[in-house]
């Protein structure tokens, strides 16, 4: 008796693997900072509490938290508060815009693998799903080519997402430009999921197609980046024309962000560097894959992108196409959580994803226990 939009819908497998851990797991399976806020946050935070009521705020979101988000982003045409929706956490972004420009039937096109929300929400709204391969032949990134090959005379939309999940992998600033390009002159949106932009490792920031051109809706929040996991704070920078309507699907879905989550976020923008401080406990992370890397058996090839903070291995040789069934006996024999590619899509049947927002010391103990299982399976 329940509705067909739900009826269709999946566990996350990544959930599912999170749910089967146990105490003493070295949990290597979401993509949650085991960092806190930082202590100034914290503060704006307790001072809002302890100045009264936290009540509702404008649906949009505070004025000048809009504000200073647009100003930040510096995006032509979508830089002032006019241009911004403050949103529970990204995720809710990433609805509110497929809500908003996705009719019954509209095709939305989306990275394979890539972040299972996206197939989900498109699900609920009656969308219809295609996708485009990211994959190690198109080198875990996306593709102009692969994109215009895979769009249809009702593509409504398309979904950019780097750094990405799962592989921590950048776009090439040529392709995003050639995607640009393609967007312009065949008129489909583009939703760039920028959730892990400020974790970046290499020598410039990541590159985004959101000032490429004016049909970008971008995706942001500080749930990675500044460890507000549980603060539920994101947000939308789009075209002026969307935003009203934007808005009214908003106010329906969740009437406005926390208060104290925005106050915090305001904080962030006053101060932006603050937006980078977890960098250096990643790279400690990364510089113990580089320690641990050389135990794991041939064919056990790790990769780890220049972002966010996941590791990809190659299970391939091992998993004979069912690496949920490898994670589950990965789990049972030696206490690690992993979570299959197939969390990410059918194409994900040759990795698993280990992330290292748990910080040096889980990410190495887990990748020697790795190790240790995948040499006795050979």
């Amino acid at each position: 008796m329940l509705a067909a939009r739900v009826s269709s819908l999946s566990p996350s497998i990544i959930r599912e693997m999170f749910a089967r851990r146990r105490e003493t797991s070295v949990d290597l399976s979401l993509g949650e900072p085991a960092l806190g806020p930082e202590p100034e946050l914290i503060a704006v935070a307790e001072k809002a509490l302890h100045a009264g009521p936290q009540g509702y705020t404008m649906n949009a979101g505070l004025t000048e938290l809009r504000a200073a988000i647009g100003a930040h982003h510096g995006l032509a045409g979508r830089a002032s508060a006019d241009n911004v929706i403050v949103t529970v956490g990204s995720e809710e972004a990433v609805f509110l815009t497929m809500t908003t420009l996705l009719d019954p039937g509209d095709e939305v096109l989306i990275p394979e693998p890539g972040y299972p929300a996206y197939r989900g929400i498109a699900k609920v709204l009656g969308a219809t799903v295609k996708t485009y391969p990211v994959t190690r032949e198109t080198g875990l990134i996306a593709r102009a080519d692969a994109i215009e090959a895979a769009l249809g005379p009702k593509t409504k939309l398309l979904i950019l997402n780097s750094p990405s999940n799962p592989f921590g992998m950048v776009d090439d600033p040529g392709e995003l430009a050639r995607i640009a390009r393609l967007a312009d002159a065949r008129g489909f949106w583009v939703l760039s999921d920028e959730i892990y932009a400020d974790l970046w490792y290499g020598a410039a920031p990541p590159p985004t197609i959101a000032p490429l051109t004016d049909r970008a809706i971008l995706v942001n929040g500080l749930s990675k980046s500044c460890a507000m996991t549980g603060f539920r704070l994101g947000y939308l920078v789009a075209p002026k024309e969307l935003v009203p309507k934007a808005i009214l699907a908003h106010q329906l879905l969740v009437t406005c962000a926390p208060r104290i989550s925005q106050n915090m976020a305001l904080e962030v923008f006053r101060r932006p560097e603050i937006l980078r401080r977890h960098v250096p406990y990643y790279l400690e992370a990364r510089a113990a894959i580089a320690q641990v890397r050389g135990e794991l058996p041939a064919g056990a090839t790790l990769t780890v992108g220049e972002g966010a903070f996941y590791a990809i291995l190659d299970v391939s040789r091992w998993a004979q196409g069912d690496p949920l069934a490898l994670a589950i006996d990965l789990l049972d024999k030696e206490d690690v959580v992993a979570v299959p590619g197939v969390a990410f899509g059918p194409s994900g049947d040759w990795f698993f994803r280990l992330s290292y927002a748990a910080g040096a010391e889980a990410i190495s103990t887990g990748l020697r226990r790795i190790a240790k299982y995948l040499s006795a399976l050979r």
